[in-house]
């Protein structure tokens, strides 16, 4: 299901399921994309503190849940940070059902992202944060207006990709944020393809996990279900340089799936956010290096 693209002036809502914001955070924020001809809506409880370290989870669903409800508000942006698995349980995915929006978000959002997808067949968005927009750069910019106004009907790389073990894949595209993907492979949230595999986008970052702690979560990746639904691998910015010992293990699970991987740098916590449609059907071509979508 295909939300309709977001058009200039129409209103974007800003939410925080995963961590504290402020006033001053948000001033910037709004001002880029107001500037950039959109409306923008900030709901009730966005600097609220109910935890002290984040606001209560019931306060983040009932501004993520006002949002999905509001017929005016056409894209539904937020961030990262920790805690966004605390609203699974929480969001009103029968109103995201019965009036699809456009979601963008990257890092914790990879769990609501995911999940409204799982839940109602969405297409969302993966790849940026609303941090980005006071200073966003010529590739952000190209990547959003691309992906949210236009629909692009193949990925637009920024850096030379790494083929680790060469081939095709055919499958929907899903992924996101390692940790979050594989708490929601392991706990049934990530449903099996009907009739297909999966085309996975995956991303981590040095600052977060070392590549001891990187060789493990992809160990638990292999562990939980997932992989033999696997068609092949995209996996995305980790660190500059880029780390040996993480693409050389990256090889050892693609050889030992018999799967397609290759690593860039195009999308993850570094210079680059391109978006990548989570649900869209796609086909992965390692060794060309292109990953392209087969919109209806």
């Amino acid at each position: 299901m295909l939300a309709p693209r977001l058009r200039r002036g129409e209103i974007i809502g800003l939410a925080s399921p995963s961590c504290l914001v402020t006033p001053e955070w948000a001033a910037p924020i709004v001002s880029a994309l107001e500037n950039m001809g959109y409306a923008v809506k900030l709901p009730p409880n966005l600097y609220a503190r109910g935890w002290g370290y984040a606001a209560s989870p019931e306060q983040r669903a009932a501004d993520f849940n006002a949002l999905i409800a509001d017929p005016a508000v056409r894209l539904v942006f937020f961030g990262g940070g920790e805690g966004a698995d605390d609203l699974l349980p929480l969001l009103d995915y029968d109103a995201a059902r019965a009036n699809p929006k456009l979601y963008l978000s990257y890092s914790d959002g990879t769990s609501i992202l995911n999940a409204l997808w799982a839940n109602t067949g969405i297409v969302t968005y993966y790849g940026q944060m609303p941090g980005v927009f006071p200073n966003i750069s010529r590739y952000d910019l190209a990547q959003f207006e691309g992906s949210l106004l236009d629909f692009a009907g193949e990925h637009v790389p920024n850096t030379h990709w790494r083929t680790l073990t060469p081939g095709t894949a055919q499958g929907v595209l899903t992924g996101g944020y390692l940790g979050n993907f594989i708490f929601l492979a392991a706990t049934g949230q990530i449903p099996a393809p009907k009739g297909g595999k999966y085309v996975l986008f995956l991303e981590d970052h040095e600052r977060f996990n070392g590549i001891e702690a990187e060789s493990a979560l992809l160990g638990r990746l292999e562990q939980c279900g997932i992989m033999p639904h696997v068609a092949g691998l995209l996996f995305g910015h980790y660190s500059a340089p880029v780390n040996a010992d993480l693409l050389n293990r990256l090889r050892i699970l693609g050889e030992k799936w018999r799967i397609p991987v290759a690593y860039c740098d195009d999308f993850g916590h570094g210079e680059n956010h391109a978006i990548l449609p989570i649900g869209a059907p796609a086909a992965l071509d390692t060794a060309a290096c292109t990953l392209r979508y087969a919109w209806d």
